[in-house]
């Protein structure tokens, strides 16, 4: 068998891999967030002002989280009477908040590991998978969505990143519904 023969082979035995590989981590949750976290630590090390890492968290938002799920729990009943249009305006806003959200929260890498523990808790349909950097842990509850596990919550000391949001933003959806919210968030996303 030639070398060039035996590359060839090699690099067609690569390539068929490439699949299972992505498959296989959209099946498996804590290979996700394993995934996630790199994107994340990739952003960190950019070293860029807040208003360019809010921009490239937005792509990782929309990846990795079920926005939609989000936001319609956010929205509490109000998301059913909602337009098509205030919903879609909803998922944008929200998934800009997060981008926004991360970028304020994820300013710079100084190696502290993020470990991600391979036991995924089942919570029903959920899946919760655990996530260690330095002192702090970090829970994310997934679910499957269009074939593949998507973060819907993100828990940290205790305290539900949703039902934060719900709780900060009931008031103004209850007053003002969707496009009231948008609003707010819009106002809150102000990068400085």
């Amino acid at each position: 068998m030639t070398t060039l023969t035996w590359n060839f082979r090699i690099a067609a035995l690569f390539l068929a891999t490439i699949p299972a590989v992505a498959q296989a981590q959209a099946s498996d949750p804590a290979a996700r967030i394993g995934a996630y976290d790199d994107a994340v630590i990739a952003v960190m090390k950019a070293k860029l002002a807040t208003a360019a890492r809010a921009d490239r968290f937005e792509p990782l938002v929309k990846s990795y989280y079920d926005m939609p799920t989000i936001a319609g729990l956010v929205a509490g009943p109000a998301w059913a009477k909602a337009s098509a249009a205030d919903k879609a305006s909803a998922v944008a806003a929200l998934t800009r908040h997060s981008a926004v959200s991360l970028a304020r929260n994820f300013k710079s890498y100084d190696g502290t590991p993020f470990t991600v523990d391979p036991k995924v808790i089942e919570r029903g349909p959920d899946r919760v998978v655990k996530v260690t950097i330095g002192g702090d842990t970090l829970f994310y509850r997934m679910r499957e969505t269009g074939g593949s596990y998507r973060i819907v919550d993100v828990i940290s000391g205790g305290v539900s990143n949703l039902a934060l949001q719900r709780a900060d933003l009931a008031t103004t959806i209850q007053t003002g519904g969707l496009p009231a919210m948008v609003k707010k968030l819009a106002q809150l996303d102000a990068v400085k």
